[in-house]
């Protein structure tokens, strides 16, 4: 496989394939799983688990892959080849199928995470302090102890941390719900969407994916 953008250890998504009644391809259920392995056109997987269970990818049948790389979002077919065992672990070999695609869905992909925010309505002077519970290109959820009407504009005011540099983004975005989730801390959750220029999203976007593969490679020891 040619594209030197994914790599050992990215999140992938398998997703079946199946033909419908016009006899056009749709996808169907969604699992996730890690490369562990790249061979020309091949990809190795670890066999997808669901409620502690192994999915035994059909051998022969057809799959998307949409891969979370560092520089973004991929997708291909492929078929699977096999299904073998290596020490304890359940491994998938896919074949290649197509040319990997960059996708703009990268900016919907929400990352769960744990990060102030300073908030005020844009009419005034006076911040709030949150926490923001995930965030993604398009948008953010966080918690606060202050309920804000639907469609309200806040500016928003976040720090991320990219490649040990702290960048301080100063945004805008629209209210789209904020319910109370704890009565008796009397906290709210407040989702909104954001309105920023492409340059800020990109940030975002890219504090995203070096934020997974950072995960990723702790959680294998790296």
């Amino acid at each position: 496989m040619k594209n030197k953008a994914v790599a050992l250890g990215d999140k992938v998504e398998v997703s079946r394939l199946k033909f419908n009644t016009n006899d056009t391809y749709k996808n169907e259920k969604v699992y996730v799983s890690i490369i562990q392995d790249i061979n020309d056109d091949e990809i190795i997987i670890s066999a997808p688990v669901k409620n502690g269970k192994i999915i035994p990818l059909e051998v022969g049948a057809s799959y998307v892959l949409s891969i979370y790389t560092n520089s973004g979002l991929y997708k291909c077919k492929s078929t699977v080849k096999n299904r073998y065992k290596k020490k304890e672990l359940h491994m998938i070999t896919l074949e290649v199928k197509s040319p990997m695609e960059k996708s703009q869905r990268r900016q919907y992909y929400r990352l769960e995470c744990i990060l102030p925010i300073l908030f005020a309505d844009i009419n005034e002077d006076t911040w709030s302090e949150g926490l923001i519970v995930d965030i993604s290109g398009g948008g953010l959820r966080f918690t606060s102890k202050r309920k804000m009407d639907a469609n309200t504009i806040l500016k928003c005011k976040i720090k991320l941390n990219s490649n040990d540099e702290v960048d301080t983004i100063e945004l805008k975005g629209k209210v789209i719900l904020s319910d109370i989730v704890d009565f008796e801390a009397t906290k709210y959750e407040t989702r909104i969407k954001f309105n920023i220029s492409n340059e800020y999203r990109e940030k975002i976007i890219k504090f995203i994916f070096e934020e997974e593969r950072k995960r990723r490679k702790r959680k294998k020891g790296l």
